[in-house]
């Protein structure tokens, strides 16, 4: 899965039955309305919340110790003196350190979880996820993109001691010139010759040049047109460059928007093209070179690409050449990762930011062989914050458990509402796949999008481009549409039907209505037969649609990249943009509701609205969270997924 994806989205849920008593929502006494599942929640009072928050089951990954108990989110770019590897620990907003002999690992600058742009020693200094590293020639300086903040940064290595090269922070353009006049736009990869310092300035589609010593800041190539040409400095063009790397003659770039791998002549500023678009990389993120070949990281593909400078020949030095996800440790194309970025290379041992997993992966470049160095997959069981997930993008409730779609770790897990243990239900972690089965024996791609009946569970198997079905009881898992690696718009019967990358779902008890994102579509499933049909057309204007509920007579849809909410009546099939005062949405993902108000996780914003559905009138309910997706209630609490912390919250 892409970081692209990472940043977005999840989605709610739906479901018809009435319940005569549910663990935490029953109708209860003195009159208050009973309690109905309907769109995967407990629906039928107005949810009082005092909008406070408690965790609920797993944990933030940003502890520091040995090798198997630290723990990464979303580490970004590496880099290494051969004794220590030196970590861009991107969703923490953090710098750590890694000892390459045992795997010990702890932070050497900023506060886990707290972003800001401050200057200072250690924790005190703050950063806004940065995403690139390098080390100086005497390995006295590591110097820091600080994507969020569009500046660089440069840390003491001794010391801890972070002081800001170039930029201001907060303030973006593409203006050269000295130490805090400089302007970049999200700088990415940077790469140092001893001299300069040369930064993939993504935005800006361009490559700048800092000399050290004095903090000057030019451009050394790129038009700044989102293009792709050959040429001497800014007659050349590149698309959101990444990754970059230097032998100390050559620049090598990852042109990531373009899938090419560009040569930039340090003398002279003249662009070549190595690996030309379409030519096998997708996605190059993380680059590194030993002057004979380049190492990029394919993002996209989830594997490590070998590429012969002299003859431009690429190869597959580790991971699947398909494009299988996974966390495996093993040689070459038996290997797994997922979503790997940054990149060093150090005495023939390649260091891999595997950003998916929140690990650090090491590559012998001789045999291919991989191995963990740092991290941990979250996928463990256990009571409450003991428990880990990677990625929860969805969540569901029938009133007794919160269920989970564990969306990097492939499988779909059980809270209880009563103890906060956690289990898996279906699925195992780390084991991408499309098989039916019960429990561990079933396998998924990616899922992202559940709901449930009270019986069944109804999960949007993204990755395979199905709908699958589980038996909460049983955990006995069956493809109720669709087919596994097979994406299109067909309308039709079960594995006849076609989808592209369907998201959040619902249902009204007797249809299940799908987000089918790629299609920018809402489908519509007959839960007894498999029948799949259009009930919102792409022409209606959707824009990647991620999350969809139900109150029972109205669809209401988190149209995310329009920014919106909208509706579609379930008798009259009559869609419209919701009119919300109060509230402006960035990327709204999840959405639930109580049958009075609908709740829309903001993804971007990182916050919680509550919606009351007859006026349209909005207003927060929690703000401060990271990458907020997946939402549902159980009639008394709101239970929130942030895909970024790897938790599961509640809101009372």
């Amino acid at each position: 899965m892409s970081l692209k994806h990472l940043l977005k989205v999840a989605f709610a849920a739906v479901m018809t039955m009435a319940l005569a008593s549910c663990g935490g929502g029953g109708g209860g006494g003195g009159g208050e309305p009973q309690l109905t599942s309907m769109g995967g929640a407990l629906q039928g009072r107005s949810l009082a919340l005092t909008n406070s928050v408690t965790s609920f089951a797993g944990s933030a990954g940003s502890t520091d110790g040995a090798a198997s108990q630290a723990r990464f989110s979303i580490p970004g770019d590496v880099a290494s003196d051969g004794t220590s590897l030196y970590v861009v620990d991107t969703g923490n907003s953090v710098i750590r350190k890694v000892v390459l002999a045992t795997g010990a690992t702890s932070t050497v600058a900023g506060l886990a979880g707290i972003t800001g742009s401050g200057d200072g020693t250690g924790a005190v200094a703050r950063f806004n996820y940065p995403s690139g590293i390098a080390l100086s020639s005497d390995n006295s300086t590591l110097y820091v993109s600080d994507t969020g903040n569009n500046t660089i940064r440069s840390i003491n290595v001794a010391t801890g001691a972070v002081t800001t090269l170039a930029g201001t922070a907060g303030v973006v353009g593409s203006t050269n010139g000295t130490g805090g006049a400089a302007r970049f736009s999200s700088p990415s990869g940077v790469a140092t010759d001893g001299a300069n310092l040369y930064v993939a300035d993504s935005l800006n589609h361009r490559v700048r040049k800092i000399v050290l010593a004095s903090a000057a800041v030019t451009t050394l190539a790129g038009s700044g047109l989102q293009d792709f040409a050959d040429g001497t400095g800014i007659a050349a063009s590149f698309n959101s460059p990444r990754g970059i790397a230097t032998d100390g003659v050559s620049l090598y770039l990852a042109d990531q928007g373009n899938s090419a791998v560009r040569r930039i002549i340090i003398a002279t500023g003249v662009v070549s093209t190595l690996v030309q678009p379409a030519s096998g990389i997708e996605s190059p993120a993380g680059i590194a070179t030993d002057g004979t070949s380049v190492f990029v990281t394919d993002l996209e593909r989830n594997n490590l690409r070998k590429v012969d400078i002299a003859t431009q020949a690429v190869s597959t030095l580790a991971g699947d050449g398909g494009g299988s996800p996974g966390s495996t440790d093993a040689v070459g194309g038996a290997a797994r990762f997922s979503a790997p970025a940054g990149l060093v290379l150090n005495a023939g041992v390649l260091y891999v930011a595997d950003t998916g997993n929140d690990l650090l992966r090491k590559v012998a470049v001789a045999t291919g062989a991989s191995s963990t160095l740092a991290g941990t997959v979250g996928s463990a069981d256990g009571v409450g914050v003991a428990a880990a997930f990677t990625s929860p993008y969805d969540l569901t409730t029938d009133g007794r458990n919160v269920y989970v779609a564990d969306t990097n770790n492939h499988t779909v897990r059980q809270i209880s509402i009563a103890t906060g243990a956690v289990t898996t239900l279906a699925g195992t972690p780390d084991r991408a796949g499309s098989g039916d089965g019960t429990g561990a024996a079933a396998s998924f791609r990616f899922p992202s999008g559940l709901t449930t009946d009270g019986t069944n569970l109804f999960v949007s198997d993204t990755g395979n481009n199905t709908v699958r079905k589980i038996v909460i009881a049983t955990g006995a898992v069956s493809t109720l549409a669709g087919t596994a690696g097979a994406t299109g718009s067909a309308d039709g019967a079960g594995s006849a039907a076609r989808f592209h990358s369907p998201n959040g779902l619902t249902t009204d008890g007797t249809n299940l209505y799908v987000a089918d994102s790629g299609n920018n579509a809402i489908r519509k499933i007959v839960i007894a037969t498999g029948a799949v049909s259009t009930a919102v057309a792409s022409s209606a204007g959707l824009s990647s649609p991620y999350g969809v509920t139900t109150d029972g007579t109205t669809l209401f849809i988190t149209d995310s990249g329009n920014h919106r909410i909208c509706k579609f009546t379930l008798a009259g099939s009559a869609f419209s943009s919701l009119t919300v005062t109060g509230a402006a949405f960035n990327l709204p993902s999840g959405i639930t509701t109580d049958g009075i108000s609908l709740f829309v996780t903001d993804a971007a914003n990182g916050s919680v609205s509550r919606i009351a559905i007859a006026t349209g009138v909005a207003g927060a309910v929690v703000t401060g969270l990271r990458n907020p997706n997946g939402i549902t209630t159980d009639g008394v609490t709101l239970y929130v997924a942030d895909a970024h912390d790897n938790t599961v919250i509640r809101v009372h």
